[in-house]
């Protein structure tokens, strides 16, 4: 590799022609477009999150583990991002809505990360896989009768979009119609701009906090009432702190999940060879994390102090994107074989360090039960357009199809 920059003490504010952080997530070959920053660059690239907004894109595992495991030097905190500071980032602006500051277990370091992290590891010592698993079916089967007569339908916006929500909200107290419409504003905040996403993000939170009040005047046995009935008597904003960051920012990356591997079971060849037969719904999401991970990138770390990584000057304030397909895609064994490498480095999808990511369980049920289900209930499926147009409409952070239509025979 040949970095063809002739400095690497420039600083993000001064470079030019930067690719935009979406080419990650929505081109038909990312592996060309951390090929081509890599050459550029090296493994840590500047990007574009939204026009006039910078980063660093972090696409060497070494970089990234560091990144992730340093809360010293590397913060969640967007409070300690240049750009939040001097205002050219607020919550207004189109990335604003997801990174700006705010109290919660995703967002913030130190004691109070740590407080809020015990609420939650707590709360899912005591989950019930079993009983999980259970409920999850009975959403699978119920959503997938509404579409079973038709013989056909769209497996993400009438079937994997719906799954997480409706489990999580099992989990945590939600009914019905609560969790549906937790969906609508999770979708609006992931892909809506400035006034749309502070409203959905608003009456996200109303949903929390009137859950919350409930499960206080009525315990019943659900992940909100765990987390209210824990040892150091959490008062509601810290409840509502954990219960928001549980249902709400995993779901984008379980529907990534469960949509590429429905769709890496319908249309990757090396998937009829195994036992006579496909493989797996646990083997294909194994294949999916090590190969086109949930979350192509995580949100941002800010920088506390001016410091090298991956031989570029990062200054104070800059962010530090985790590129997590990058990196993985940097450390894989060459060629196209997803089994060369065992688990391949998978585990880069769960994160490291203080923010690695406490619902790898639950998650795993969800998506399993999910992916087994739909290739039960749904004998002989096909997809009905052409495999070029299941192209990526990404977000700056996943990477999926929008639509996988398919036809099958009722089961």
């Amino acid at each position: 590799m040949t970095v063809t920059t002739t400095t690497q003490s420039e600083r993000l504010a001064d470079l030019a022609d930067l690719t935009p952080l979406i080419e990650t997530t929505t081109s038909p070959d990312p592996a060309q477009v951390y090929e081509r920053l890599r050459d550029r660059w090296g493994n840590v690239a500047p990007v574009l999150l939204v026009p006039g907004v910078r980063a660093w894109l972090v696409l060497g595992h070494q970089e990234l583990a560091t990144v992730l495991r340093t809360e010293r030097l590397y913060s969640r905190d967007s409070r300690n991002w240049g750009l939040v500071a001097d205002g050219t980032v607020d919550a207004g602006s189109g990335v604003g809505a997801i990174l700006a500051p705010r109290d919660s277990v995703y967002y913030v370091d130190g004691e109070r990360h740590r407080y809020l992290r015990c609420l939650v590891d707590d709360a899912f010592d005591g989950f019930d896989e079993h009983r999980l698993a259970v409920n999850v079916r009975q959403w699978c089967e119920l959503t997938l009768d509404r579409v079973a007569a038709k013989g056909e339908a769209d497996l993400v916006g009438e079937y994997a979009w719906a799954i997480p929500l409706l489990a999580m909200s099992t989990m945590f107290g939600l009914d019905h119609a609560e969790a549906q419409a937790m969906l609508g504003y999770a979708r609006q905040i992931f892909r809506a701009e400035g006034v749309e996403a502070l409203e959905a993000l608003a009456a996200q939170k109303t949903l929390i906090v009137d859950l919350v009040a409930r499960r206080r005047k009525q315990p019943s046995n659900d992940m909100t009432s765990a987390i209210l009935r824990h040892r150091s008597r959490p008062n509601d904003e810290d409840v509502q702190s954990a219960v928001s960051t549980m249902l709400v920012l995993g779901s984008e990356f379980e529907v990534a999940w469960i949509t590429q591997s429905l769709r890496m079971q319908l249309t990757d060849p090396r998937f009829d060879a195994r036992s006579g037969g496909r493989l797996s719904a646990s083997d294909t999401l194994e294949a999916v994390l090590g190969s086109i991970p949930p979350a192509s990138n995580t949100a941002p770390r800010y920088a506390l102090a001016d410091t090298v990584l991956g031989q570029r000057k990062i200054r104070a304030g800059d962010a530090v994107v985790p590129g997590i397909l990058g990196a993985s895609a940097e450390s894989r064994a060459s060629g196209d074989d997803i089994w060369l490498e065992p688990g391949n480095l998978s585990y880069l999808t769960w994160g490291a360090g203080p923010h690695a990511c406490p619902v790898r369980r639950p998650a795993r049920v969800i998506a399993k039960v999910a992916v087994e289900v739909a290739l039960r209930r749904l004998g002989g499926m096909t997809i009905t357009v052409p495999l070029e147009s299941l192209r990526a409409t990404g977000t700056l952070w996943s990477s999926m199809p929008w639509q996988l239509p398919v036809r099958f025979e009722v089961r």
